[in-house]
C-alpha cells in the first residue's frame, strides 16, 4: 500500500540514486582543477587521462615536453580518479622541495600507499615522522667515511667488469652493454649491501641474480594494480589483507630468507668491523641524533630498525642500486662511443688522476671532474625516473596557487631536462653544461635525476662513486666504439617507467696498448 502511494516507481528512484552516486564517484573529482583555475586535458569517467598515458607511454621526452607546451608549467592530469598536479615552474619547485618542505614531506598519499611487506616499510613509501625517523637512522650509512670504506669492494667488482669485457676486445664482437654493467652493479650490491661475493656475469643462474632481476621486473599493467589506482578505497584493504604489492612474492620471500640468515649469523657471531650496508643499517642508530639536508633539519628520532625495516630497505637498496646505476653506466658508455673526443678527454683525465694510484678510491673519483660532467649530462638525457612526486600534508599556497591537502604534485623531470630554454639543443651530449662555472649560473631545479631537497635520493653519492669507479677502470683499459648493430639514435621503449632502449645498447671495444 505504501509503495502504491509513492509518486514515482521505486525502480526510477533507485536508478536516479545510482546516477547521482556514479557522478559523485566517477565525475565529481574531475572538477578539482577547474576550481583551482588549472588547465589540462579533459578526463574520461573512471579512466581519467590514462588513455593518454597508454598511447604516449611513460618514458617519453617528446610527449612530456608537449604537455608542458600545450598546458603550461602548471597543469592538471588524472591518473584514474586521482588528480595529479604537474609543476615545472622553477620558483614553485624551490618552494615544494625546500622552502615549504613541511607541507610536501610525503611522496604518496595514505590512500595510495599500500602498507604491505616489504614495500610498505621502504623509505620511499614511508610518511611523516615515520619517514623522518628511518631516514635519520639510515643517512649515516651513506656518509663520506662509509663510502671510503666501501671503495676497495667497488674496485674489486670493477676489476671483474674489466675482465668480463676482455673477451669482446679479443674477438671484436659487439655486446649488450647493459648485461655487463648490470653484472657489475649486481656484484657491487652483493658486496656493499650484503657482504656476499658473486660473479653474476659468469654465474647468471645464481639464485641471488635470478631473484634480483625478477624483483625488478615490476609491471604496472597487472589487473590488481590497475584496479587499485582506479578504485583505491575498495582495493587498498583487499591488497593489504592479501599482502600484495608491486613485487613478485617469490622474490620477496627469497630476500626475506637471505636477510634473516645474514642478520641471524651476525647477531650470533657478534662480528664487528664489517662495512656493508646490512651491517651499517644494524648499527646506524648509534650515530649522531640530528641530520641536516639541503638546509632543512630533519630532527628525526634515531632508533634501531625493526626486522621489516632492515629487510624492506635492504630490498630497496638492491632495487634502486641495481637497475638505475647499471642503466646510467650503459648510457654513459653509449655517449662515449658516439662522442670519441669527449671519451678521449675523460680518459686523459682518468690516466692523470691515476698516475700514482693503484686504487680508484674516494679521493680519486672526486678529482675526476670531467668524468663527473659526462655522468651528469648523461643523467640529464636519461634520468632514471620520468617524474617525481610529492603529496601535500596540508593546504599550502605556492606562489599564486593554493594547493589543497592530499593533492599529488608531480614534477616532470623529462620535460625539464629536455626544455630548450633551460638546455639549448637538449638532445645533444654536451658535458660542458656541467662545468663549475655553468653550474653556478644555472638554477639547481633544472637538473633533477636524484630529485631535490631533504627527500632526495639517499644513495646519490654512492651511485656517483660506483659509476665513476667502473667507468674509470674501463677507460683505462679500453676504447669504447659503436658497432654495426648499434642503434643511432637509440629507440626507447616509451611504455617503460625507466629509460629502456628497445634493442639494448650494442657496443664494441678495443684494448688500449
Amino acid at each position: 500500500m505504501a509503495l502504491e502511494l509513492f509518486p514515482v516507481p521505486l525502480s526510477w528512484v533507485l536508478l536516479a540514486l545510482l546516477a547521482v552516486l556514479f557522478y559523485l564517484y566517477a565525475l565529481h573529482p574531475f572538477w578539482t582543477f577547474k576550481k583551482m583555475g588549472v588547465p589540462g586535458p579533459t578526463p574520461l569517467p573512471l579512466l581519467g587521462n590514462l588513455l593518454i598515458s597508454f598511447k604516449n607511454g611513460i618514458w617519453n621526452p617528446e610527449s612530456s615536453r608537449q604537455r608542458v607546451q600545450q598546458w603550461g608549467k602548471v597543469y592538471g592530469f588524472f591518473f584514474g580518479r586521482t588528480p595529479m598536479l604537474f609543476i615545472s615552474d622553477r620558483e614553485m619547485l624551490r618552494e615544494i622541495f625546500v622552502k615549504k618542505f613541511y607541507a610536501f614531506t610525503n611522496r604518496q598519499s595514505k590512500e595510495l600507499t599500500l602498507e604491505t611487506k616489504p614495500g610498505g616499510r621502504m623509505l620511499t613509501n614511508l610518511r611523516g615522522e615515520d619517514w623522518k625517523n628511518v631516514r635519520s637512522t639510515l643517512s649515516p650509512a651513506f656518509s663520506g667515511g662509509k663510502l671510503k670504506m666501501m671503495g676497495p669492494a667497488i674496485n674489486t667488482c670493477a676489476d671483474q667488469l674489466v675482465r668480463n669485457i676482455a673477451k669482446f676486445a679479443e674477438t671484436g664482437e659487439s655486446f649488450d652493454t647493459k648485461e655487463l654493467t648490470g653484472a657489475f652493479t649486481m656484484d657491487v650490491i652483493a658486496r656493499t649491501a650484503f657482504g656476499t661475493e658473486i660473479d653474476s656475469q659468469h654465474n647468471p643462474q645464481d639464485p641471488f641474480v635470478v631473484m634480483g632481476k625478477k624483483a625488478f621486473n615490476v609491471t604496472f599493467s597487472r589487473p590488481s594494480l590497475l584496479l587499485f589506482f582506479m578504485f583505491p578505497s575498495i582495493m587498498k584493504p583487499i591488497l593489504e589483507w592479501l599482502n600484495t604489492d608491486l613485487f613478485p612474492s617469490d622474490a620477496t620471500s627469497f630476500f626475506y630468507g637471505i636477510f634473516d640468515q645474514l642478520i641471524g649469523m651476525r647477531q650470533k657471531s657478534g662480528e664487528k668491523g664489517r662495512v656493508d650496508f646490512m651491517q651499517l643499517m644494524m648499527d646506524a642508530h648509534k650515530d649522531k641524533d640530528e641530520d641536516e639536508e639541503d638546509g632543512v633539519k630533519l630532527q628525526g628520532q634515531k632508533h634501531a630498525l625493526t626486522r621489516d625495516d632492515v629487510v624492506a630497505n635492504g630490498f630497496l637498496f638492491f632495487l634502486a642500486g641495481y637497475e638505475t646505476t647499471a642503466g646510467t653506466m650503459a648510457f654513459v658508455l653509449y655517449n662515449f662511443a658516439i662522442n670519441q673526443e669527449e671519451q678521449d678527454k675523460a680518459r686523459e683525465e682518468v690516466n692523470k688522476v691515476m698516475e700514482d694510484r693503484d686504487l680508484v678510491d674516494y679521493e680519486a673519483v672526486h678529482e675526476m671532474s670531467y668524468l663527473e660532467m659526462c655522468c651528469m649530462e648523461t643523467l640529464r638525457m636519461y634520468p632514471p625516473a620520468p617524474n617525481v612526486g610529492r603529496v601535500t600534508s596540508e593546504e599550502v599556497k605556492v606562489q599564486w596557487l593554493t594547493i589543497p591537502k592530499d593533492m599529488f604534485v608531480a614534477v616532470p623531470i623529462l620535460a625539464i631536462h629536455y626544455d630548450p630554454e633551460r638546455w639549448p639543443e637538449p638532445k645533444k651530449f654536451i658535458p660542458e653544461r656541467f662545468t663549475k662555472e655553468a653550474r653556478e649560473k644555472r638554477d639547481p631545479y633544472d637538473w633533477l635525476p636524484f630529485s631535490a631537497g631533504p627527500r632526495n635520493c639517499i644513495g646519490m653519492r654512492l651511485a656517483m662513486m660506483e659509476l665513476k669507479v667502473g667507468l674509470a677502470k674501463i677507460l683505462m683499459n679500453y676504447r669504447i666504439m659503436t658497432a654495426p648493430d648499434t642503434d643511432i639514435p637509440l629507440k626507447m621503449k616509451k611504455g617503460s617507467p625507466f629509460p629502456t632502449p628497445e634493442n639494448g645498447i650494442r657496443l664494441k671495444v678495443e684494448l688500449i696498448n
